[in-house]
């Protein structure tokens, strides 16, 4: 007999085979528990959203207002990604010229970055710096300045800067300090730089300053200097309005200037 021939057969003989009964049942009893089953999750379904239906007003303002906030979330931080370029651009154009008008506009326009906080840090250590120069021409005018740059770099202490610009803002402080004669509180931002910086550049420099001035000698030149009546030359007032001025043979007075290595 072929293949083929024997497929057939069997194929008859399984037809001819009479129905076995149970197995219907069985197979009729789980399709109608299946049947029951869906209705019965048709129902639930049906109960649950008519349960929920007079909230679908809410529902909805509620995932609306989520896909707005997911958006606003995204528009916000792409936006303050391109401020945080603009205020380095800023502040860099500002570095540029070295204009003290060109770090306040940073400051104005961008508060709060990084780049702000640089830029009072720039108009901060340019403040002690004419200051500490005026020291010598015209002492009124120096200790402005001077308490300028310390309510400046006190501000910025106020935000706890870290890393460089936290070690810019105590040194800037210190010399600020120093220059004013405030020799205890310079010693201790000295002190300060040199113990939390201790790999970086000006450590050294802070530990000198911070030695220079605990000793008696320097401390007796700045009472000496702090006790001088320092104004600026009669010339430089002359200046300002030439009609003043009268003709004289003499050079201007020069002020006092510290004993080298002070």
């Amino acid at each position: 007999m072929t293949p083929d021939a024997e497929g057939r057969s069997r194929l008859a003989a399984d037809e001819s085979r009479p129905l076995d009964a149970a197995r219907v049942d069985r197979v009729d009893m789980a399709l109608a528990e299946e049947e029951v089953g869906d209705n019965d999750l048709a129902e639930a379904t049906l109960a649950i959203v008519d349960r929920i239906r007079p909230y679908f007003s809410t529902i909805l303002a509620g995932l609306a207002a989520a896909l707005a906030a997911f958006v606003a979330f995204g528009f916000v931080q792409s936006q303050a990604e391109a401020t945080r370029t603009q205020s380095w651009d800023a502040c860099l154009a500002a570095m540029s010229s070295g204009e003290t008008d060109s770090f306040n506009e940073v400051i104005r326009r961008y508060p709060g970055t990084d780049a702000a906080r640089w830029s009072e840090l720039m108009v901060a250590d340019a403040a002690a710096a004419e200051g500490t120069q005026l020291l010598f021409v015209d002492r009124q005018r120096a200790e402005g300045r001077l308490q300028s740059a310390v309510e400046a770099y006190s501000s910025l202490m106020a935000g706890r800067p870290q890393g460089l610009l936290g070690e810019r803002v105590v040194f800037g402080l210190a010399k600020a300090r120093e220059s004013l004669g405030q020799l205890a509180e310079a010693r201790r931002g000295y002190e300060a730089v040199a113990a939390e910086f201790p790999t970086d550049a000006l450590a050294q420099i802070a530990a000198t300053r911070a030695a220079e001035i605990g000793r008696e000698s320097t401390r007796q030149w700045y009472d000496w200097f702090g006790a001088q009546k320092i104004t600026p030359p009669a010339s430089a007032t002359n200046v300002a309005n030439p009609a003043n001025a009268a003709p004289s043979s003499e050079p201007a007075a020069e002020p006092a200037q510290p004993a080298a290595g002070q």
